[in-house]
């Protein structure tokens, strides 16, 4: 019998490591995908269509937020993001775990419609470390590096509506971490699904 995917939702503030981190995940756990996500933002070097986000024009994304195509979106300083019920549902029932890299909009999203998941934050060592990480990018104005900051910060005293919090000193211990919850979660007596037809019939 083919176990539903276990969606992981994971979310950080920016320059905190959360892209590597999934990264990492992806490499360790062979049945984990992830849920691409459309945005309005420019795409960056090195990143691809259909493989990093869905780029999308702000009117296609409005266009498929009014038609209800998504189970959460989300605007992000000036931009939209939001990941759509296509993208999840097939990955969902084939069995694969679903990796979800949402803000924190997202999950209170996801929260108010009680969607099932592990929800987990990841925060920097500190904000000046935040800072520093941002900086080393070399992607942003100091003005963008700033407000970022300042997001950040609003964004981790919100760190109760996630089950687990982690501080991202090492990208390694940090998957680690993660993994060892995914394995608890799956555990977890609600999750279980029977092996076969013999057990199934004996829990009823």
């Amino acid at each position: 019998m083919t176990q539903k995917g276990l969606p992981i939702i994971i979310s950080a503030p920016s320059g905190t490591g959360k892209t590597t981190t999934c990264k990492r995940l992806i490499q360790e756990m062979p049945d984990l995908r992830i849920a691409t996500s459309h945005t309005t933002r420019t795409i960056r070097e090195g990143e691809t269509n259909g493989t990093d986000y869905f780029f999308i024009s702000k009117k296609e994304f409005e266009t498929k937020r009014d038609n209800k195509d998504f189970l959460e979106w989300a605007q992000v300083h000036t931009e939209y993001y939001g990941t759509s019920f296509e993208s999840l549902e097939t990955l969902h029932q084939e069995g694969y775990d679903i990796l979800l890299e949402l803000d924190v909009q997202g999950v209170d999203s996801l929260r108010n419609i009680k969607y099932d998941g592990v929800y987990i934050f990841i925060l920097p060592p500190s904000i000046e470390e935040m800072t520093k990480r941002l900086r080393i990018r070399g992607t942003e104005t100091e003005e963008s590096i700033e407000r970022r900051v300042n997001t950040g910060k609003e964004e981790i005293k919100k760190y109760k509506k996630y089950d687990y919090v982690i501080t991202n000193f090492n990208v390694e211990e940090t998957v680690k971490l993660i993994l060892a919850i995914v394995h608890a979660e799956k555990s977890r007596v609600y999750r279980y699904t029977p092996t076969s037809n013999d057990i199934k019939e004996l829990l009823g």
